[in-house]
């Protein structure tokens, strides 16, 4: 008669609880990147527990010059096993696998070292209809390049629009960028900026409470538009944007926007400075 295995000692005789308490303390990329397989049982909880991995924090600081991060990223979207509802970590070369796997998702907080396509983006919400968190933060010092090397004709203007549209109980959006440098537009380029933005529109989003942009233009009829339609806005922050107004429109416009609690308006560039005689 075979012999029946010894009972577990030692860290492997921990209970359930108290070992779910210590991956929790310990974080999500100490346990992928090896407390997860200390031991038999700390291998099945960390591999076969898809509610461990039902929020996914792989932020760090220095996140670019740690190892494996793409590997981390994908085992942990797999080990949720489609029960994914927040993912906070770098978007790069992991979004589109993501959005296949967690339709439940509700928070996303991405980090990108190169300017990510807006367009992609706006397809890839679609694939998030619960959604109610989306913060982008893109770290590339060439904030207007893309991974390519090729100028940036993203509009995270239109990125809000289609998220809007996409994602009904959105909460909080922010699209912000660690370089400030903004580059100044001609007077011409404003104006086919301008006529590219007159039709801009968004559905009402009654639980949209914070918004923050950065790097794009503005105009007083994009910013009416959400301010109208997003009734219960608490937070505006639009500073590190373009907006240019004529004098009149610059008053109409912070009257408009002074129900809102927390509002950084941008600089404003009255455009009887720049008018061509």
């Amino acid at each position: 008669m075979a012999s029946s295995a010894p009972p577990a000692t030692g860290w492997a005789a921990l209970s359930r609880d108290v070992l779910w308490s210590l991956f929790t303390d310990l974080g999500q990329r100490e346990v992928l990147s090896g407390a997860g397989l200390a031991c038999a049982p700390w291998r099945h909880l960390a591999r076969d527990e898809p509610a461990l991995w039902r929020r996914i924090d792989l932020t760090a600081a220095g996140d670019d010059t740690v190892p494996g991060w793409k590997a981390m990223a994908l085992a942990a979207i797999d080990r949720s096993a489609g029960q994914c509802e927040a993912f906070w970590g770098r978007a790069d070369e992991v979004l589109l696998y993501l959005s296949d796997r967690a339709s439940s998702m509700k928070s996303l907080r991405l980090t990108s070292s190169y300017d990510v396509s807006s367009k992609v983006f706006a397809e890839l919400m679609k694939k998030f209809p619960l959604l109610e968190e989306l913060e982008l933060v893109l770290f590339k010092s060439d904030a207007y390049t893309t991974k390519s090397k090729q100028p940036s004709n993203n509009s995270w203007i239109d990125l809000f629009r289609s998220t809007c549209e996409a994602c009904r109980h959105l909460h909080h959006f922010t699209v912000r960028r660690t370089d400030k440098a903004r580059h100044y537009r001609s007077y011409y380029e404003r104006e086919e900026a301008e006529r590219s933005l007159k039709r801009f529109s968004i559905p009402k989003m009654h639980g949209l409470h914070s918004l923050e942009l950065s790097g794009g233009h503005l105009t007083k009829h994009l910013v009416i538009n959400i301010v109208d339609n997003c009734p219960s806005l608490e937070s505006l922050n639009i500073s590190d944007m373009y907006l240019y107004l004529d004098t009149e429109e610059g008053k109409d416009l912070r009257n408009k926007c002074s129900q809102i609690k927390n509002l950084r308006l941008p600089e404003v560039y009255y455009v009887e400075n720049f008018m061509v005689s």
